[in-house]
């Protein structure tokens, strides 16, 4: 390996595994920079130049950032502003440096199987001490949801994408390349769908369970191998229905989807996957009903322009107290919804850049170098951001902008066709 791709696949990895390190707070950052500074100073100008003319996504990308900035010098509250700038730097740093970068197939690959590598494990510490706390404190809760992710400092959100990733990193390995560690592939494929369930998102496993579900089936008619596909289906109804078996309480997350009805000034409390679940009480489902509302509001109102990036919040909470949506203003909530959240603070100009730069033109790229596995990632993280508003937290811009950028620099002008 030359040295160029061994300084890559390094920084790249340690970007990666900075994520689960919750004692080295500033580490993210730190590597960020440096991962930031080596992809600006590897190649020649002309070369990025001729890139930056020939990825046009690019040209999307920098303008929806311009839209932030025009966003935050229209707002009045520019702390706020400044902040949630900050938070999206990484929007403008990853497609001016690792997006003018060419990385080969080969490389891509030996980085994403050493990031599903590095999930598996941060996933096995966070679960060894998870059933640490269960046995100390008598506390089954410490196996599922953000109680089981606390030891790596995620949101199980984050986690439960980051589980669904390496999931089809490692599938892809195992079906469509050549692997000396095939059952290793598998043990840690089925680990995985257990940490899933134990993380208990909902958005994430529906997502993993439906995407797992099509991949079987064209795997069946592509490769004609019917007994394989089959077996894979039915071993995943096993693993799926031993693991509700095993573990019951992640059920009660589907069960809230039932209680949908919600009264904005209801202060009932907020239900808990351990506790008994209520109509009156406060949930995922119909949290996210009732502040979608409202979000939708503040778009009719500034359809054009949006409220603002720095005036966004007090925009929301002045809609919460008028409507004395006192559950959210206490908890602090946000729209969870990145497009929606995009919408009624940048406008329908906003949205289309962001789409057309993020999602629909990087979706063309993968689809036109049948790059299969690009396409179900991208997909992924599109999804997710329905029920999450990804980019109020640094995590958030930091995974969505490396992984769609990264795939995208290794896709551009990319001729296999494997999938």
């Amino acid at each position: 390996m030359k040295r160029r791709e061994i300084i890559i696949q390094c920084l790249f990895l340690l970007f990666i595994a900075s994520f689960f390190l919750s004692f080295a707070i500033a580490l993210k950052a730190v590597v960020m920079g440096l991962l930031v500074l080596f992809a600006f100073a590897e190649g020649n100008i002309r070369q990025k130049f001729r890139l930056f003319k020939e990825r046009k996504y690019l040209w999307f990308m920098l303008a929806f950032f311009f839209a932030l900035l025009t966003s935050f010098f229209l707002s009045d509250n520019r702390s706020d502003g400044s902040r949630f700038l900050q938070l999206r730097l990484p929007l403008l740093l990853f497609p001016l440096s690792i997006g003018l970068m060419q990385i080969t197939k080969t490389l891509r690959n030996k980085i994403l199987l050493g990031t599903a590598v590095i999930v598996s494990f941060a996933c096995l510490a966070s679960l060894g001490w998870a059933i640490y706390n269960t046995i100390q404190e008598n506390n089954p809760a410490w196996l599922y949801n953000d109680a089981l992710s606390h030891f790596i400092g995620q949101q199980s959100i984050y986690t439960s994408i980051l589980v669904n990733i390496s999931i089809y990193i490692f599938a892809y390995q195992l079906f469509y390349l050549t692997s000396p560690y095939k059952p290793a592939l598998w043990l840690a494929i089925i680990f995985l769908f257990i940490i899933s369930y134990l993380l208990a998102s909902r958005n994430m496993m529906l997502i993993l369970y439906t995407t797992t579900i099509i991949f079987s089936v064209v795997f069946i008619v592509q490769k004609k191998k019917f007994r394989q596909g089959v077996t894979l289906l039915v071993g995943l109804a096993v693993i799926i229905l031993s693991i509700f078996n095993f573990f019951p309480k992640t059920i009660n997350r589907f069960k809230e989807l039932a209680f949908t009805q919600f009264d904005f000034q209801s202060q009932a409390k907020e239900s808990h996957y351990g506790a008994e679940l209520t109509p009156d009480q406060w949930n995922g489902a119909n949290f996210r009903l009732a502040a979608w509302q409202i979000g939708w509001q503040l778009f009719k109102e500034h359809p054009l322009a949006g409220v603002g990036i720095g005036d966004k919040k007090d925009e929301l909470f002045r809609k919460y107290e008028e409507k004395q949506f006192h559950f959210a203003i206490a908890t602090r909530k946000n729209v969870h919804n990145n497009y929606l959240d995009i919408l009624f603070s940048m406008g329908v100009a906003g949205l289309v850049l962001f789409l057309c730069g993020w999602v629909f033109l990087p979706l063309i790229q993968f689809i036109r170098n049948r790059d299969g596995l690009a396409i179900i990632i991208l997909l992924t993280f599109s999804l997710a951001m329905l029920t999450e508003n990804y980019f109020d937290r640094s995590i958030g811009p930091m995974l969505f902008g490396f992984f769609i950028i990264f795939l995208l620099s290794s896709s551009a002008n990319n001729k296999t066709k494997r999938p």
